[in-house]
C-alpha cells in the first residue's frame, strides 16, 4: 500500500488557484500535489531535492502533501488558509536566483496571524482534534478487526 495517492480534482483546484496567487509560478517555481493517507499535518510543503529535481528535469521545485482525511472535516475557508499558509513557507530569493522554503513552524503562524487574526489560531486547534479524531477511529477499526478475527477463529473451532 502506498503512503502517496493523486489529490482529489476540487482540493487540486484550489491548491493551483492559491499557488497561482502566491506568484511563485511567475519566478519558474514548479508545484507537485499529493495527499497522503496518514501525516502529522494537515498541509505541508518541501522543497523537492535536487535528485528529484534532475530526474523530474525541472528546477525549482516544490511539493504540498496533503492530509486528505483531515480536509475532508474542514470547511472551504478553513482549507484556504491552511493552504496559503503552506504556501507562504515558500520565497524565491531573485539575487541569488535561489528557491527558498522557511522551516521554521512558528514563522507561517505569525504570518498568518497577521492577516487573519486568531482565526488561524482557532483552525490549527481543530485540525489539531480532527488528526487524534481520525488516529482514534484508526485504532477503534483496528481493534474491532482483531475482535473480529478471534471471533471467526474461535468459531471455527
Amino acid at each position: 500500500m502506498s503512503k502517496f495517492f493523486t489529490t482529489s480534482e476540487d482540493l487540486l483546484e484550489k491548491v493551483n488557484e492559491k499557488f497561482e496567487e502566491t506568484g511563485l509560478a511567475s519566478y519558474g517555481v514548479n508545484l507537485k500535489v499529493m495527499s497522503t493517507k496518514k501525516a502529522k499535518d494537515a498541509v505541508k510543503v518541501s522543497k523537492v531535492s535536487e535528485t528529484a529535481q534532475f530526474i523530474l528535469k525541472k528546477e525549482s521545485m516544490i511539493s504540498l502533501c496533503l492530509y486528505e482525511a483531515v480536509l475532508e472535516r474542514l470547511d472551504e475557508e478553513a482549507i484556504d488558509m491552511l493552504i496559503e499558509m503552506a504556501l507562504s513557507n515558500v520565497s524565491y530569493d531573485m539575487d541569488k536566483d535561489k528557491l527558498n522554503v522557511d522551516s521554521n513552524p512558528y514563522n507561517q503562524i505569525f504570518r498568518m496571524r497577521k492577516k487573519y487574526g486568531e482565526m488561524v489560531i482557532n483552525t490549527l486547534e481543530l485540525v489539531s482534534i480532527i488528526m487524534l479524531e481520525i488516529e482514534e477511529e484508526e485504532k477503534e477499526r483496528k481493534q474491532a478487526e482483531k475482535e473480529a478475527k478471534k471471533n471467526k477463529k474461535n468459531s471455527d473451532i
